[in-house]
């Protein structure tokens, strides 16, 4: 069953609110040894003792170290990890301008992609507007695509 309009414009407007928290932790940096590592050791925990909480041999633990580094780890063991550390995962994709900023930029993009080859057209038939017409004309498309959630919104990489 397809989402309403707008709820689906009042559960962008609630992310953004919940993701505000987050864009803090865009400005802190991973170590390079990686989390769970870094971890460990300022918790004064071998890797042995660390395995042995995760019920997993020595060697795992040094692999699961280095497949974080290279971001190759699964989320399911960050969380067994963090677990055995006595830590939280903190997990979520924090958009770098707000889901309605997005939203509104990819509509202003595609209207523009959408009404470049329109006025091509006119221009070839001497129909050409002014620039406050074509503007207005813009904006009215570029607000439609997103109020309607339009499918062209996302198609490619506009």
């Amino acid at each position: 069953m397809k989402k309403s309009k707008a709820l689906v414009k009042t559960q962008r407007k609630s992310l953004d609110e919940k993701l505000k928290a987050f864009r803090f932790a865009r400005t802190v940096v991973r170590p390079k040894s990686g989390w769970i590592k870094a971890i460990r050791e300022a918790l004064g925990m071998t890797s042995q003792q660390l395995a042995e909480r995760m019920g997993i041999q020595q060697s795992g633990v040094i692999l699961l170290e280095q497949r974080e580094v290279d971001k190759k780890v699964t989320l399911e063991t960050l969380e067994r990890a963090a677990q055995a550390l006595g830590c939280d995962l903190v997990y979520a994709l924090v958009p770098k301008d707000s889901l309605e900023k997005s939203i509104d930029d990819q509509a202003q993009r595609v209207a523009k992609d959408l009404f470049s080859k329109t006025l091509h057209t006119m221009d070839l038939e001497k129909q050409q507007v002014g620039k406050s017409e074509t503007n207005l004309h813009l904006q009215e498309l570029a607000t439609e695509l997103k109020n309607k959630l339009d499918s062209r919104l996302w198609r490619g990489k506009s």
